[in-house]
């Protein structure tokens, strides 16, 4: 009888282990809440600091991992200085006039993301990140090129997202880039 009772106690630990499993994540001890430090740019593409600034700000709130606040309120205060927004030839082509043209170019953006810990004044995180899109010479609008620009498996106007020419598409593709990896960062590998 005493087995018997041990063996079910036994189950009943096991199982209760597995019912607070959660896939959202992790986060750091006593981290409840965040403070969006306003985005300090080094670049003159201006575009990408609204974007991100935007963006993560939504995210943040739609994943409910962190509550949203102001400095005098929060656990921590990320900051996100961008660093460099560069256009980079990726693709060249011969011209009849003996000349390479450029046929496609990569957006390469730098960022660093510092996050602390207000009350302890400590760095929790202080890394740098870098991500990239291409675009084509083309001029055309993303809307009617009949390319997954963003590969979300939507095309033209099928894609809420596609639209204006191709260096605005991928300002918004490397921000949407960037965003994913900065909350990945906030919730990962605690």
């Amino acid at each position: 009888m005493i087995y018997k009772n041990r063996y079910i106690f036994y189950l009943i630990l096991l199982l209760s282990g597995c019912g607070f499993y959660s896939f959202k994540g992790s986060t750091p001890a006593g981290i409840s809440s965040i403070c969006l430090i306003p985005i300090t740019n080094n670049t003159s593409d201006f575009t990408l600091s609204n974007l991100i600034n935007e963006k993560l700000y939504d995210e943040l709130l739609n994943q409910n991992v962190y509550n949203v606040s102001d400095i005098y309120n929060s656990d921590s205060s990320l900051e996100i200085e961008i660093n460099s927004v560069e256009d980079n030839s990726n693709i060249y082509s011969a011209s009849d006039d003996s000349y390479e043209v450029v046929k496609q170019w990569k957006l390469q953006v730098t960022v660093k993301m510092s996050w602390y810990d207000i009350k302890s004044s400590q760095i929790i995180l202080d890394k740098k990140i870098q991500e990239w899109a291409l675009y084509d010479n083309s001029g055309l609008d993303v809307s009617i090129d009949g390319i997954d620009n963003d590969s979300d498996g939507l095309m033209d106007s099928e894609d809420s997202d596609e639209y204006g020419t191709s260096r605005e598409a991928a300002l918004r593709i490397t921000s949407d880039k960037l965003i994913n990896r900065i909350l990945n960062e906030l919730i990962s590998n605690w």
